[in-house]
């Protein structure tokens, strides 16, 4: 099924700066809602600040109380307001009038009150009713924005007036347009008539005239009322290349950021799963801390269904409530849904010290198959294993208990598992059925450390856990444990040494007999270990940049006895992966139903390569090796024991001292046959700004190998900067003092991009995911289109067609499922096209995020 394409930041009502801010509407009305929102005269943040402006007698006039001035450098207004009314101030070639009466200035008038500036060839005032009449090349700039026209009447005292066949540029979208008629209706109403709005710039035609943009946006009339926080458009139309491809009767939208009910743009999916599919989003306003998106959905294939998302917020609680429900799935002949349910808040009473928070999820789907026929729209990194759990911990105020500063928490919570089986008879059961976890019903446990990370060091762990399964082959029982560590840190100079004594305390208590016939068992072990580690270093100069290189031995001794533990569950322990991290863990296992003998050495050394402008890391390399002081009988791989003195030995490594280049990889070599039993290679380009391209190796002996390629690279057009140059040199002037934008760049031609990446299994001769598209820059608008192949299991995948038309200066209008995600999450080093200081994305006002 698929999902919204549009999705909302949280906010609490209590603060503006956590409200949901991202508007709820269709492009149209987000368009327009921007679009009168630049218009007004004033703006609402200034409207109030800025009493009516009194005009004043030519200079030649007798001489009165009146603030009239002349300039002929136009500073910024320094006097104070006279009468409660801002002084004006004129420029201009001539002035002549008569005194109390009326004022004209001709011949490159200009005025300037507060922050307004207005240009024309001829202003005449009439002090009657304080009016201003405006001919010839008018234009205005206020706040960075601009408008020009032929004519401008203003009554100064209401702000009523009309403005006659304006064009608009707006700093903040780089976008303006033109309208037949704007009229001023009051310091907080106005309304436009038969506006045009778009960021591109049309080509000239062969007579000279100018042609049309490649997209606009045009309405009949607009009216406007700040003080009701709400505009109506009437036949508002998005165009684009000629074509209508959203248009609204009579919309109605907020003039802020304030939140809105309506419908969101249809949005269409190709799936080889379930076909052509269509969506229609509602977003319902239902309150300023609750929503709600209802989004109908028709599957040519799969039949009609509803994908609905509930959101509350409140000053210590939010959570969702996400919904999709098939009724009558045509294809598997059965009802088809998930539901996705979480929570979290907290019970403090105010105290920093001592905090309550908890955190509630249910995550269950239909059926088994659900994750194969929508692999796009799971909620889950592991897409056939859902958690669902309540937890909740108390961080206690430790000095109460004379604990000084260390920290306390006290914990419980329940946990369990939904485990999907591949029903596929032709499936290979070993590679396509996966382990279900153990349950937690309920996990209680209290955990206290002490408050420094130097000196004398403790930490100490109670927990109790009752363990179930719904595999009724695997046994069930309760587990109770305790673990101790207390260790010492002695710093001498470069040199830091840390030992450190743990004792392992764990209870069973079964509800079958275990494998040596007992329900019962009792375990208690020791380790001790001794870690030390020196840190050397030296200034060196490389590729023009000067760093300092280190070099860092660490040895690492562990003594831990042996313990038959054979015949103990499994509940939550696994070995570790093999990595320069857990190589110096103490135990090979995770949790603690097992823990290792062991008697010995771990030797590492690292040097690495530090900016000694920014501290940043520019290069690693290191190596890592065990040395066994006898056998451990305890294996992690299998029933024998260890008798192979060295372990294998890992060799990392990673770099960005080449400019461009990034180099990462490591490597596992077995001691043994002198062969890699595993190994990671991955390299990246990145010249500039959206052109990368990356590679990866990864390589396990005898289960997998596999090359990973990605990309994001133009493939025609001009190069992006150039773009950029002349489209910021454009906007020094962008409406000429004609009313006409010059071009901006978009009509000089667009630039190709393609994105993608692909995963090929060498071991296997196939490819598994792969996902190529092409962006295409106009400059004015992006166009995208991206292909998805998911791998659903060996013989089996799912393919997906995605579209979208991103149009600056509006929002990111998503025909199709919204690429973005996607493209971020596959391709590492993919960059928003217009991701830059004139993005439209980053103006704040934007209604729809391309996190979706």
């Amino acid at each position: 099924m698929t999902t919204r394409q549009a999705r909302l930041s949280s906010l609490k009502p209590h603060n503006p700066a956590r409200s949901l801010r991202r508007l709820r509407w269709t492009p149209v009305a987000v368009a327009a809602g921007l679009l009168v929102a630049q218009i007004a005269w004033p703006d609402t943040a200034q409207a109030d600040a800025a009493p009516p402006v009194a005009a004043a007698p030519a200079a030649s006039a007798p001489a009165s109380a009146s603030p009239l001035r002349l300039s002929f450098s136009l500073p910024a207004p320094q006097g104070q307001e006279h009468n409660g009314k801002l002084p004006l101030y004129f420029e201009a070639d001539n002035l002549e009038g008569e005194a109390d009466s009326r004022t004209r200035a001709t011949g490159s008038v200009r005025l300037r009150q507060g922050g307004l500036t207005v240009r024309a060839d001829e202003l005449t005032h009439t002090q009657a009713d304080n009016t201003a009449r405006a001919l010839g090349h008018v234009v205005i700039t206020r706040n960075s924005n601009i408008f020009s026209g032929p004519e401008l009447m203003l009554k100064l005292d209401t702000l009523e007036g009309e403005f006659i066949r304006p064009h608009f540029w707006f700093a903040r979208t780089k976008a303006g347009g033109q309208a037949d008629l704007v009229e001023f209706l009051g310091s907080n109403r106005l309304r436009a008539r038969k506006t045009t709005y778009s960021s591109c710039t049309p080509d000239d035609l062969p007579d000279g005239t100018p042609g049309e943009p490649d997209w606009s946006l045009k309405t009949r009339s607009i009216y406007l009322d700040f003080d009701a926080n709400e505009g109506t458009a009437d036949n508002a139309v998005i165009w684009f290349k000629g074509v209508p491809i959203l248009a609204a009767p009579t919309l109605t939208f907020p003039l802020n950021d304030a939140r809105k009910s309506g419908w969101l743009p249809p949005s269409f999916d190709f799936d080889s799963k379930s076909g052509f599919e269509l969506s229609a989003p509602y977003y319902w306003n239902i309150a300023p801390d609750r929503d709600m998106t209802l989004a109908p959905t028709l599957s040519v294939r799969r039949g009609a269904g509803l994908d609905a998302e509930y959101r509350y917020l409140a000053p210590r609680d939010e959570g969702s409530v996400h919904v999709v429900a098939l009724p009558d799935d045509r294809v598997a002949m059965r009802s088809r849904g998930l539901l996705d349910f979480a929570h979290k808040g907290n019970l403090n009473d105010g105290n920093v010290l001592s905090q309550t928070n908890y955190e509630l999820r249910w995550l269950r789907v239909s059926d088994d198959d659900y994750w194969k026929d929508f692999p796009h729209g799971l909620p889950s990194l592991t897409p056939r294993l859902y958690d669902s759990h309540a937890n909740i911990e108390r961080q206690l105020n430790s000095r109460n208990w004379g604990l000084g500063d260390s920290q306390t928490t006290l914990y419980g919570g329940v946990q369990t598992w939904q485990t999907l089986r591949d029903r596929d008879p032709l499936a290979d059961p070993t590679l396509s059925n996966i382990d279900t976890p153990y349950r937690r019903e309920p996990q209680l446990g209290i955990r206290s450390r002490s408050g420094n990370d130097t000196g004398l060091i403790w930490s100490l762990q109670g927990e109790f856990n009752r363990f179930t399964n719904a595999d009724t082959n695997k046994v069930r029982g309760n587990r109770l444990h305790t673990v101790g560590q207390l260790g010492q840190t002695f710093s001498l100079g470069g040199l830091s040494l840390t030992p450190r004594l743990s004792l392992n305390g764990t209870s069973y208590d079964m509800d079958q007999a275990m494998s040596n016939g007992s329900r019962s068992a009792t375990r208690v072990l020791p380790t001790f270990s001794l870690d030390s580690g020196l840190v050397m270093e030296r200034p060196l100069h490389v590729f023009s940049r000067d760093l300092t290189q280190t070099l860092e031995p660490r040895i690492q001794y562990v003594r831990t006895p042996y313990k038959d533990q054979g015949f103990l569950p499994l509940f939550d322990s696994a070995p570790r992966d093999f990595n320069q991290y857990a190589i110096y863990s103490e135990n090979a296992y995770t949790g603690v139903d097992r823990i290792s003998d062991a008697n010995q050495v771990t030797v590492g050394v690292t040097s690495r390569l530090l900016d000694n402008t920014t501290g940043a890391e520019a290069a690693r390399i290191g190596l890592v090796q065990k040395l066994l002081l006898a056998d451990q009988r305890i294996n992690p791989d299998g029933p024998d024991p260890i008798t192979q003195r060295l372990s294998d030995l890992l060799l990392l490594g990673s770099t960005s001292v080449i400019p461009k280049w990034t180099l990462d990889g490591s490597a596992q070599f077995n001691a043994q046959n002198h062969a890699m039993s595993r190994g990671l290679m991955g390299v990246r380009y990145s010249p500039g700004p959206w052109r990368t391209i990356g590679a990866a190796y990864r390589y396990t002996r005898e289960a997998s190998e596999q090359l990973d390629l990605g990309w994001q690279w133009p493939l025609a057009g001009p190069v992006r900067s150039a773009t950029a140059q002349v489209r910021d040199e454009a906007l020094s002037d962008p409406l000429n003092l004609t009313g006409r934008r010059p071009n901006n760049g978009a009509s000089c031609g667009g630039t190709w991009y393609s994105v993608g990446r692909m995963s090929y299994s060498l071991r296997d001769s196939r490819l598994t995911d792969s996902l190529i598209g092409f962006e295409y820059d106009a400059g004015c608008w992006i166009g995208r289109v991206v292909a998805e192949r998911v791998s659903v299991g060996r013989a089996q995948a799912s393919t997906r067609l995605m579209f979208q038309l991103e149009l600056a200066g509006l929002s990111r209008i998503s025909l199709g499922s919204n690429p973005l995600r996607t493209l971020r999450d596959n391709i590492p080093g993919y960059r928003l096209l217009h991701d830059d200081s004139t993005a439209t994305a980053s103006t704040g006002n934007t209604p729809f995020t391309t996190d979706d």
